[in-house]
């Protein structure tokens, strides 16, 4: 009998709850689909350019995209993601750097999709809006470097980021300096959402 009874009461209890304006209870979902609030991600990156990077500078499309796994700050904490991350930009850039502070462009936005630990479904997502502060060099220097601000998204909104990527190829500099054109590259990519 009791049981019968509690069904009505409680079907009855959210309709109260919002009319009244107060926050329904927390499903077990819920808590899966909340931001942290600080966290660092470490994965791979794919660069492709279009037309091929060469040693003079020209407009050039620049799309990248690749794969996280993160943990929140500090890292002693257990809670743990996944994520993808895509963008691209157009500037006039070439493989050979002018110089090791020359920006690319003023800002460029990347979009990152976060997923449970499971990878099986989505749990939030980012835009990134930053400016490169370095550019990978072919010649010798291959670390690009970037900060900004979550603009957009359900996780990390308005915090500052700081993130570098970093290209893997060792052949790629010979073929820039012998006059060759560079389509692709692949490396390794950091990022860190700061506090609030």
């Amino acid at each position: 009998m009791r049981k019968r009874a509690f069904l009505p009461v409680a079907a009855g209890v959210l309709p109260l709850l919002l009319v009244l304006g107060l926050p329904a209870p927390a499903s077990a979902g819920d808590e899966a689909q909340a931001g942290p609030a600080t966290g660092t991600c470490v994965g791979r990156i794919h660069y492709t350019f279009d037309p091929p990077l060469k040693a003079t500078p020209r407009e050039t499309t620049t799309r990248w995209s690749g794969d996280y796994s993160c943990s929140e700050l500090p890292l002693l904490k257990t809670r743990t993601w996944h994520g993808t991350f895509t963008g691209s930009v157009t500037s006039v850039t070439g493989c050979l750097q002018a110089s090791p502070g020359q920006v690319v462009t003023p800002s460029i936005t990347e979009t990152d999709h976060w997923t449970a630990p499971d990878g099986e479904h989505q749990v939030g997502e980012s835009t990134l809006t930053g400016t490169v502060s370095t550019l990978p060099r072919e010649d010798g220097t291959r670390v690009a470097e970037w900060t900004g601000t979550v603009t957009g998204g359900t996780w990390f909104k308005g915090h500052h980021f700081n993130g570098n990527n970093v290209y893997t190829s060792l052949t790629s500099g010979k073929l820039c300096l012998a006059g060759g054109g560079i389509d692709h590259n692949d490396g390794t990519a950091v990022v860190t959402f700061l506090p609030l």
